[in-house]
Parts: structure tokens; C-alpha cells; sequence
């Protein structure tokens, strides 16, 4: 049987994966729905789920597992519409040589007052679903 600082580390390890699965699926999806796809909502909801349900399920049941929910979602959702904006900006170099680009662009196109609700709840559903998936 595991200790409880070693499946804590097992947790946060499984779910900043799954932060970066569902960024790089979620991330590709928007950026290539175009400019229409910029509007979080579900988005951040699917990162959110999946970050939140890893963790729990891995990570077992502590008040510390569940909390790190709150910034591996925010992660998940900033990667996702980072990923977004740089197929916008350029999709052959995407974010290999091109971040300076696809950060302005994200930042004056695309993050706006309601991306911050939506980072809200990601967080949030990161949080409580990390709580109620444990074991």
C-alpha cells in the first residue's frame, strides 16, 4: 500500500497529464472551430471534469489532492486557448517559435470578461469533482 505523500504525488502527476491531454484535444478543437470556437464554456467544463475526476480517483481522498485541482484546471484552460490562438496566428510553427505571437493574440482577441467566469468554474468543478471522484 501507497503512502499518502506518494499517491498525493502520483495524483498531481495524473492530473497535470490530464490538464495537458485535455488542453492539447480541447486546445486543437477551438483553434481549429476558428474564431467562432474562442468562447470557452464547454471547454473549460471538459478540462475541468477531466482534471478534477484524474485526480480524485488517483490521488485518493485528501483535502490536498482536491485543492490542487483549483490550478492544474486554470492550467488546462490556459493551455487550451494558448493552443487555440497559435493555429490562429500561424499553424505551420504553431507554439514552438511563435509564443510572443499567439500570447498577444490570445490576450487582445480572445481572453475576455466572460473567459474569466468560465476559469471560475473550471476551477471550481476542478476542485469539487476531485472531492466527490475519491475513493
Amino acid at each position: 500500500m501507497s503512502t499518502p505523500q506518494g499517491r498525493l504525488a502520483l495524483g498531481v502527476t495524473a492530473g497535470a497529464a490530464a490538464a495537458c491531454l485535455g488542453a492539447l484535444l480541447l486546445g486543437s478543437l477551438q483553434g481549429a472551430a476558428g474564431p467562432r470556437g474562442h468562447e470557452l464554456g464547454y471547454w473549460a467544463l471538459g478540462i475541468g471534469l477531466l482534471v478534477g475526476a484524474t485526480l480524485g480517483k488517483v490521488g485518493g481522498r485528501s483535502r490536498a489532492v482536491a485543492l490542487w485541482g483549483i490550478p492544474l484546471a486554470l492550467a488546462g484552460v490556459a493551455l487550451a486557448q494558448l493552443l487555440a490562438a497559435a493555429m490562429q496566428v500561424d499553424t505551420d510553427t504553431l507554439l514552438v517559435w511563435r509564443l510572443g505571437p499567439a500570447l498577444d493574440y490570445w490576450l487582445s482577441e480572445i481572453l475576455g470578461k466572460n473567459d474569466f467566469t468560465f476559469y471560475t468554474v473550471a476551477a471550481l468543478e476542478g476542485y469539487l469533482v476531485a472531492q466527490r471522484v475519491a475513493e
